[in-house]
């Protein structure tokens, strides 16, 4: 009889069970892993695209202003609706036609810039959605508040003031 316990102690390996257990410790494991990596993926995706489009608007103000410092008069129909405008840019104020527009097209909800509204040359200044293009202007300059969507849903605002120098 002692030779026989002395055999079945003496035998090394694991069980079903001891197998089965660290199996599921090691899933639990990389299912931790893997939540914590999508996680960090998701909240790094969402900074990428709220800083472009923070860079986008940025871009569209110091273009808007640029071109106001040209100017020597602004007209801001709504267009359109209440909260989309359209400028409109004279070289001087004596000037009767516009030489330079920027305007939200409803078709694509973004803002396009040029000489002409919709003709050659004129096209989208960002890839950026719109949801807001406000322009006040007054004798002596333009004020532009700007609000746009970025690719996952959150929104960036922008608001410049630009003075007439011509």
């Amino acid at each position: 009889m002692a030779a026989l316990t002395d055999i079945a102690h003496t035998e090394t390996g694991l069980t079903l069970t001891e197998v089965a257990v660290v199996m599921i410790l090691g899933t639990m494991i990389m299912a931790g892993l893997v939540g914590f990596y999508l996680s960090s993926q998701g909240l790094w995706l969402d900074a990428s695209t709220q800083a472009i489009t923070q860079r986008e608007a940025s871009l569209v103000a110091e273009t808007i202003r640029d071109y106001v410092r040209q100017s020597g008069k602004a007209d801001a129909p709504a267009s359109p609706d209440p909260l989309h405008e359209q400028l409109s840019l004279y070289k001087t104020s004596a000037d009767p036609t516009p030489y330079y527009y920027f305007w939200w097209d409803p078709s694509d909800s973004l803002i396009h810039s040029g000489a002409t509204l919709g003709g050659a040359g004129t096209g989208p200044m960002v890839v950026s959605r719109a949801d807001r293009f406000l322009v006040a202007k007054t004798d002596k300059g333009v004020r532009v508040d700007l609000r746009l969507r970025t690719a996952t849903g959150s929104t960036v605002d922008i608001g410049t003031y630009a003075v007439f120098q011509n």
